[in-house]
């Protein structure tokens, strides 16, 4: 296609506006979003506040179960955690953002409705899921057509081809290409979205809720929330994103999940929390309800992240309504995408557990008991006391967390060797756990493992008869601080 017809293409697409990415079959024009039928029922729009950073300072004490802290701020007064409330709402417009406050013409009921029918085109409905990756022709128009009633029809037609002579076309088509691959890989196919929404409903939605935002209703004092997907942000992961790798929204690729992280957890659930074990669903099934979790934690992510964007924007950035706020999306979709995608790439390097004797793993946890003390790792300064010791912190959720009871031998993440490795090797993101990769990349050649040694010290941490034995070899060993 010549760059005329090009234009001339991308130009009509966007005479009938933006709002609509068309069916799911990818790579057709979409169609108006005005000429569609409202779904019968959709997924609400997001109207909860929002903890964009993990908040400052730390949570006084537990909340109140079914009063989650963010929960309280909308209710104050009225709530039994008005301390905690208090506190947080001192952080709004920093780390916490509100997206139903209509200010300073930055966000607008207009906009809002806008931005919930370009998510319903997108993304679809509980009943008809869908990951609808827009055609080229569409990121064209939307990227650089904006059509200004003031202006004649030969003023708009010389804006845009001013406009369309700049666009990037070629990074476009790469990011289309590359959001259309992950969608491929993520396995978000409308038939399998389809089948998982199904058994999402019967198996997930009672706590998780219909838009994957985790229900207060069912969180007990000092436990954890269900899972909120809608921040594309999950905790029991074995993948470590480099620090220099492009954040394009959101959380970027940190704390994004394989796909087999998320099969561990419905298949096994999580020790220690109400997260139930799934070993009645069929592999198919398995797989066909983790790919529907995946399109609410990507269509939650692209809504968080627009709605950051577009409450507090920066820069030269515009206020985002009509077709800014189509392009936003857009964009943001195919960032999302783009950041599983480098999380795919980059899991974390567990090598095979050492074959030991039972004197040797009683060693090696000697020699990880004396790591975890040391200044190099400095695990007591969140786990103090071996994590007996109260000291609540703040998660990117903005709920209360309580760094392990590592004595307990209870492990949310697993407690094998593996599981145990990939925690201390990554960290964990969300709740801001240190990653200790660096203990291992950068020692000699041929030294021992330490993060191995200190796994096999939190494995005997757990076992009475494992710390005599510890005590044994070593008497200044102590468990009791």
């Amino acid at each position: 296609m010549t760059n005329s017809r090009w234009f001339l293409a991308c130009v009509g697409v966007a005479a009938f506006g933006f709002t609509g990415c068309g069916g799911s079959t990818e790579g057709h024009a979409p169609p108006p979003a005005a000429a569609t039928a409202p779904p019968t029922t959709r997924y609400a729009p997001r109207t909860d506040l929002m903890a964009v950073k993990i908040p400052d300072g730390a949570p006084a004490h537990w909340s109140a179960a079914r009063f989650p802290p963010l929960k309280s701020v909308r209710l104050l007064p009225h709530t039994p955690d008005a301390d905690l409330a208090t506190d947080l709402r001192k952080q709004f417009g920093k780390n916490i953002l509100d997206p139903i406050v209509y200010e300073q013409e930055v966000w607008m009921p207009a906009q809002a409705d806008r931005l919930a029918r370009v998510l319903d085109a997108h993304f679809g409905t509980p009943a008809a899921p869908t990951v609808v990756v827009p055609a080229l022709s569409h990121i064209a128009a939307t990227s650089t057509v904006r059509f200004d009633p003031a202006l004649g029809l030969g003023a708009n037609l010389k804006e845009a081809r001013k406009q369309f002579a700049k666009a990037k076309f070629k990074e476009l088509e790469a990011d289309r290409q590359t959001a259309s691959e992950m969608k491929r890989e993520l396995k978000l196919d409308d038939a399998a979205l389809a089948r998982g929404a199904v058994l999402y409903r019967r198996w997930c939605m009672q706590c998780h809720g219909p838009s994957g935002a985790g229900d207060a209703a069912y969180a007990i004092e000092a436990g954890p929330m269900p899972r909120d997907y809608r921040q594309g942000a999950f905790k029991y992961t074995t993948v470590l994103v480099p620090a220099t790798a492009p954040k394009k929204a959101g959380l970027g690729a940190a704390g994004k999940p394989l796909r087999s992280d998320l099969v561990r957890t419905v298949r096994n659930g999580i020790d220690g929390t109400m997260m139930p074990a799934f070993p009645s669903l069929t592999p198919a099934e398995l797989d066909d309800v983790i790919s529907y979790v995946i399109h609410l934690s990507v269509r939650g992510e692209v809504e968080f992240a627009a709605l950051a964007r577009a409450i507090k924007p920066g820069g030269d950035d515009p206020i985002y309504e009509g077709a800014e706020m189509d392009w936003l999306v857009v964009q943001t979709e195919l960032a999302v995408l783009y950041n599983w995608g480098v999380a795919a790439k980059h899991p974390i390097p567990v090598p095979a557990e050492p074959v030991m004797t039972d004197k040797e793993r009683i060693d090696s946890a000697v020699r990880g008991y004396r790591l975890y003390n040391s200044p190099e790792f400095g695990c007591g300064s969140c786990h103090a006391n071996y994590g007996r010791a109260q000291q609540l912190k703040w998660d990117i959720w903005g709920t209360i967390v309580q760094p392990r009871n590592l004595t307990l031998g209870v492990y949310r993440g697993g407690r094998k060797g593996e599981d145990l490795y990939a925690r201390i090797y990554g960290g964990i993101a969300p709740s801001g756990m240190t990653a200790f990769h660096d203990r291992v990349t950068n020692a000699a050649p041929g030294a021992p493992n330490k993060i191995w040694d200190v796994v096999h010290f939190l494995q005997a941490l757990g076992d009475a008869g494992d710390r005599r034995r510890m005590q044994e070899r070593d008497a200044e060993i102590k468990f009791d601080q």
